[in-house]
C-alpha cells in the first residue's frame, strides 16, 4: 500500500509518496504549472497520464515528493532556497540515499538548473520534459504577444524585485543562463518535436549542443506530440537506475 502524506511546511503545501517496497532513492518532481499541490490533492494524482507515471515510479520503489512551487517565481532565490531546504527536510525524516533524482517539466527546469548552479543539493541525475531552459528565448517568444509579454515582465519584476523597465534581453540572459561552468549530473532531455511554447531548437536541442561541446553527460530523446505523458515512464526509470550503481 502506497503511503501518501500531504503536509504544510514553511507556508507551502507538499506531498510525499512512500512506496510499498522502497528502493532507497527519491525523486523530486518540479512542475511548471499552477496548482501543483493543494491541501489534499496534487496534479500528479489528478491528471490521468501523470498519475500513470507516478504509479510507475512508485511501483519501481521510488519515494516521490513535490511541492507547491509558484511558476511565477521563475527560479528566484526564494524558490531555490525552499527546494534546497525541503530536500534536506525530507532526508532528515525519511531513510533515503542523499543523492536525489530531479524530474522537471516546463519552467520547473529553470529551478532545477538553479539548484545545479548553487551546488547545495546532491543531485544524482536529472530528467527534463519539454523544458524551458533558456529564459531569454522564451522572453523573445513572448515579445510577439503584447498581452503575455506585459504579464511576463510583471512576473519577473515581482520575482526578482526589479522595476519592469530594467527587464530586457540582457537582464534576462544574466539571471537565467544555464550554469555551463559547473559539472552537471547526468541529464536526459525528452522533448516533443512539435512543442510550441518551448520549441525544441531553442531549448533542449541548444542545451544538448552546449553540453556536448563541454563533454558533459547529456542525452536527448524526441517524442511525437501524440504520445501520452506516461510514455516517458519506462525511459525515466531506466535512466535513473543506470545512475544508481554508485551509491
Amino acid at each position: 500500500m502506497v503511503d501518501v502524506r500531504y503536509f504544510k511546511w514553511k507556508g507551502k503545501w507538499n506531498v510525499k509518496f512512500l512506496p510499498e517496497q522502497p528502493n532507497g532513492f527519491a525523486v523530486y518532481l518540479l512542475s511548471g504549472q499552477n496548482g501543483t499541490v493543494e491541501e489534499s490533492s496534487c496534479i500528479w494524482e489528478n491528471h490521468p497520464e501523470k498519475r500513470q507515471f507516478l504509479d510507475y515510479l512508485l511501483a519501481s520503489g521510488y519515494t516521490v515528493f513535490t511541492s507547491e512551487l509558484d511558476p511565477k517565481q521563475w527560479g528566484n532565490e526564494a524558490a531555490s532556497t525552499y527546494c534546497e531546504q525541503l530536500v534536506q527536510h525530507l532526508l532528515k525524516t525519511e531513510i533515503l540515499n542523499k543523492h536525489i533524482h530531479l524530474l522537471a517539466e516546463g519552467t520547473g527546469a529553470i529551478t532545477a538548473l538553479k539548484l545545479v548552479s548553487r551546488g547545495r543539493t546532491a543531485i544524482r541525475s536529472m530528467l527534463f520534459f519539454n523544458p524551458c531552459i533558456y529564459l531569454e528565448a522564451y522572453y523573445e517568444f513572448e515579445c510577439q504577444n503584447k498581452l503575455y509579454y506585459k504579464k511576463l515582465k510583471h512576473e519577473l519584476s515581482q520575482a526578482y524585485g526589479v522595476k519592469p523597465e530594467r527587464i530586457n534581453h540582457q537582464w534576462v540572459r544574466h539571471i537565467s543562463n544555464p550554469p555551463l561552468h559547473k559539472v552537471w549530473p547526468p541529464l536526459l532531455l525528452i522533448h516533443q518535436v512539435n512543442e510550441r511554447r518551448y520549441p525544441l531548437p531553442n531549448h533542449s536541442r541548444k542545451l544538448e549542443g552546449d553540453l556536448l561541446r563541454l563533454k558533459q553527460s547529456v542525452q536527448l530523446k524526441l517524442f511525437s506530440s501524440t504520445r501520452r505523458f506516461d510514455a516517458i515512464s519506462e525511459p525515466t526509470v531506466q535512466f535513473f537506475q543506470k545512475h544508481e550503481r554508485i551509491l
